[in-house]
């Protein structure tokens, strides 16, 4: 009886090594996420200067054992004429542009002249915008503006090589000609509430002057066109308030600049003319209101 229960106790003890043994294996053997992912890319291009930054962040952020290179390909796609193709390695080492070392976010810096771009010039294209916008007598609204350009089309293919010999790609599409859309608007033709009294009393300027634009916004990062490989649109919106909050009406004018930091070149559609109204801002537009559409400003 001593033999038996002996060999029962020597039975278990050899499946319990087992099956710690096979523990430590499936710990060591799978990642920390079964899957490596590239949750996010980057990329600046600096001209002035002459700094490329790339970045390739994964989920593997508390562990980098299972990675083994990282790599980023860009690649021009803008045309079939201007051709530019050459991959990068990152690190995660703290050097090289990297800042945290074994976080799971690769990085390099090196020289913007490295990244050859062909030799066209950006331009606006099409701007899409209301040539009117009504305002509402009680509730805030917007205006959607969007600008497309001519840009320079970079296919950015990011891969991470594991120890497995597995390779995780992500393919984006980015603009590098270095530039940004400014937004200016010159309100001296329009009416503008006094800010000083209770009630809404818009009044215009009695000269207006054609060159008072002011910097009213800036943008940059467009996002691809759907319907063209080098085509980039600059998308945003223009809040107004509402008639009862005295909004201001009137003639707006808008003027989009494209300032192309690598030629130091400004680009600038032309100008286009904003026709804000209300009924109730006791000014009647001609076409847009009447006197039974609105009988309180046209009589």
């Amino acid at each position: 009886m001593y033999g038996y229960r002996k060999n029962i106790s020597l039975v278990l003890a050899i499946f319990f090594l087992l099956l710690m043994n096979y523990s430590c294996v499936q710990s060591i053997t799978e990642p920390q996420s079964k899957n490596i992912e590239i949750l996010n890319t980057s990329i600046e291009l600096d001209r002035f200067e002459n700094e490329l930054y790339l970045q390739i962040e994964t989920n593997q952020n508390y562990s980098q054992n299972f990675i083994h290179e990282v790599f980023m390909e860009l690649t021009y796609i803008g045309d079939v004429v201007h051709g530019y193709s050459k991959t990068f390695k990152l690190y995660d080492n703290g050097e090289n542009g990297d800042l945290i070392s074994a976080n799971g976010i690769y990085t390099l810096l090196t020289h913007a002249d490295t990244v050859v771009l062909p030799d066209i010039e950006s331009e606006i294209t099409n701007i899409d915008m209301a040539e009117n916008f009504m305002l509402d007598e009680t509730n805030s609204d917007s205006l959607d503006i969007s600008v497309t350009i001519n840009g320079k089309a970079f296919q950015c293919l990011a891969s991470v090589l594991d120890i497995y010999n597995k390779i995780t790609f992500l393919d984006t599409n980015v603009n590098l000609d270095n530039s940004y859309i400014e937004l200016m608007i010159n309100s001296d033709y329009m009416y503008m509430d006094n800010p000083q009294t209770s009630a809404c009393d818009r009044s215009q300027k009695e000269t207006p002057d054609p060159n008072a634009f002011e910097s009213y916004f800036e943008w940059a990062n467009g996002t691809l066109s759907e319907s063209s490989s080098n085509q980039f649109v600059f998308s945003t919106q223009i809040p107004f308030r509402s008639l009862n909050d005295c909004g201001g009406t009137g003639k707006a004018i808008f003027r989009f600049i494209l300032h192309d930091l690598d030629t130091n070149s400004e680009i600038i559609a032309d100008d286009i003319e904003l026709i804000i109204y209300g009924c109730g801002d006791g000014v009647c537009e001609s076409g847009l209101e009447g006197t039974s559409s609105c009988p309180e400003d046209c009589q």
